[in-house]
């Protein structure tokens, strides 16, 4: 995250360990979020994507950096949601490309074969310090990685 900041990225992290539904996982972003209107977007999934597409990057915010963290166990919790989020995040960093702006979506798991399926029609990728799953089990280090 460090080298990100020192980039210019804001970094915006999402605490949604305890979330266990659409209306949870949502709150947990926007409480996140500084200029978020207090009742916009919290009922539908359509509502929230329009305040993500208007508040999460802004001609202020051109580069943010969304780590989701314990979005594992969200997913256990309600695997459809998380889905939902993560396809429409896929979606909105494509968009605001198009205007110079970037989002990054990092997410934190313990999950060593997390597997999403396709989002916004692409398979997202491991870090590639993650790569193979001997490395994200501990079984074999690269050797940039010093444990």
């Amino acid at each position: 995250m460090t080298d990100l900041a020192s980039l210019g990225y804001e970094v915006v992290e999402v605490d949604a360990a305890s979330c266990d539904s659409a209306d949870s996982l949502r709150d947990a972003v926007i409480g996140t979020i500084d200029d978020w209107p207090a009742d916009h977007g919290r009922g539908s999934w359509p509502g929230f994507n329009d305040g993500l597409m208007d508040y999460l990057l802004t001609a202020e915010h051109p580069l943010v950096v969304l780590v989701l963290k314990g979005l594992d166990q969200a997913r256990r919790k309600d695997e459809a949601s998380v889905l939902v989020l993560l396809d429409l995040l896929a979606a909105i960093a494509r968009w605001h490309l198009l205007f110079g702006r970037r989002l990054i979506c990092l997410i934190e798991t313990d999950e060593t074969e997390l597997d999403t399926g396709e989002l916004g029609g692409e398979r997202p990728g491991w870090s590639r310090h993650e790569f193979r799953l001997a490395h994200r089990t501990g079984e074999r280090l690269p050797p940039w990685i010093t444990p």
